[in-house]
């Protein structure tokens, strides 16, 4: 995971709020947090659906696809109802929804997989932050049992940088508080 200097905001983005103007942080405000694989049927909405539970109210949470194809996974969605993730809101998603006029703007954008897609967009509404977490490749091919392991270690492998993320946002949150009191 790269951390952003100055903390997670790093530049002048700001966070985000409900009306999608950057502002300075707040209480009624979050960071939007876009992740993006090849076909956002599994880890991007994996992610998402993790930071939907570990995020509170400090993250909004939503995924995408370079090509997105028409559902999850069926065995990503045995796994986030294995571990009381799922919501029937989760759905693959194209990256041009997030491009187009209205939608919100992003803080950060977060490419998954072993290497950044291909044709991930140059310049999102908002101007966010893009990284890219290598992420590995969840086999799913071969038997049930060897696909949903990997499946499990695609979940914690996502699970534990998003909560090192969160972290990283509550700690410069205190920080911040402390020197303002």
């Amino acid at each position: 995971m790269k951390l952003l200097p100055g903390g997670l905001a790093g530049g002048s983005s700001g966070r985000t709020t409900s009306s999608d103007q950057p502002q300075q942080p707040g209480l009624n405000d979050c960071y939007n947090v876009l992740f993006v694989c090849a076909d956002n049927s599994v880890k991007s909405l994996i992610a998402e659906a993790i930071l939907k539970r570990w995020g509170g109210h400090e993250f909004r949470a939503f995924s995408a696809g370079i090509a997105p194809l028409s559902a999850c996974h069926p065995l990503a969605a045995e796994v986030l109802k294995e571990q009381r993730v799922w919501n029937d809101g989760l759905h693959s998603k194209g990256c041009q929804e997030f491009l187009a006029p209205g939608a919100p703007p992003m803080d950060f954008v977060i490419s998954l997989g072993e290497q950044p897609p291909a044709s991930l967009p140059n310049s999102w509404p908002g101007h966010p932050k893009v990284i890219h977490w290598h992420i590995s490749e969840p086999m799913l091919d071969g038997k049930a049992p060897l696909k949903t392991q990997s499946l499990r270690r695609t979940f914690l492998e996502l699970e534990n940088r998003i909560k090192l993320m969160v972290l990283v946002y509550q700690h410069d949150a205190m920080r911040s508080a402390a020197t303002a009191a």
